[in-house]
């Protein structure tokens, strides 16, 4: 009877330490009403072009014409009816973005090659948009990127491949491109993994807290690997039902024998 009652005991404590504090399922739970959240310069946050980045380049006057000679695919574009659509796939961008080759250049029609590695997006159209001025007057230039994607995996709804079609991302963003995390979550861990020149760079955030925000990998770059760790107490929780039925099981017995030994 003793040794009924010390494991039911234990049973008990068991359920009680396995539960999870809604706190830890909370994002930024510590900030405030109101407060002024400051987190890393705009500029430390962007991305930086490099070789095998894809690009959608766009120069755009008043002249029909010119704009055929300065984007080429402007017709088929109004032939097929596909526009930006054929972009929009990660093969359209490969066959019909402009690629930084080794040498940091890309090749465009009429203007040639331009050298805009090692300069973020705003200042390569900057960049396009000088040399375009030395042949056309009012023209328009626009330059994005299309092979923006980072993978989320671990305890998320969704797992997969995401591309990004904005200048940049954060990591709560990713998350919620993935459907959101699940239940058994730990998103006080959530890991994520860059390259660098030097090797893979690994970074570990606590998303329950505001001070997120100062990391460098609150924003992602692309080819971010995002991971979401899952919680200490799952393994229990996925076996809860069984322990539930356990426990019932022996409340029964013992108030049987409670009874019996009257």
């Amino acid at each position: 009877m003793n040794n009924l009652l010390k494991l039911f005991f234990l049973l008990t404590l068991a359920l009680m330490v396995s539960c999870r504090s809604s706190q830890e399922l909370i994002y930024l739970h510590d900030a405030v009403n109101n407060e002024l959240i400051k987190g890393l310069p705009s500029e430390s946050t962007e991305h930086i072009l490099t070789t095998g980045d894809i690009l959608y380049i766009s120069i755009k006057s008043i002249n029909p014409e010119v704009n055929v000679l300065f984007n080429p695919e402007a017709n088929m574009e109004t032939s097929m009816g596909q526009g930006y659509q054929k972009y929009l796939t990660p093969s359209g961008a490969y066959l019909y973005g402009y690629e930084i080759a080794d040498d940091g250049t890309i090749l465009l029609p009429m203007l040639g090659k331009i050298k805009i590695s090692q300069s973020t997006i705003s200042v390569a159209e900057s960049i396009v948009q000088k040399r375009t001025d030395e042949l056309l007057k009012d023209a328009i230039v626009k330059v994005k990127l299309l092979n923006f994607k980072v993978t989320v995996l671990g305890e998320v709804r969704s797992p997969g491949q995401y591309y990004n079609y904005n200048n940049s991302i954060t990591v709560i963003q990713a998350i919620a491109l993935a459907s959101g995390n699940t239940d058994f979550a730990a998103i006080k861990k959530v890991m994520v993994v860059r390259s660098t020149v030097g090797g893979n760079k690994t970074y570990m955030l606590d998303l329950t807290s505001k001070e997120v925000y100062l990391s460098e990998a609150f924003y992602l770059r692309p080819n971010d690997y995002v991971i979401v760790q899952p919680d200490k107490h799952k393994n229990f929780q996925l076996n809860s039902q069984a322990y539930s039925l356990m426990f019932s099981s022996l409340s029964i017995l013992l108030a049987v024998l409670g009874f019996v030994l009257k």
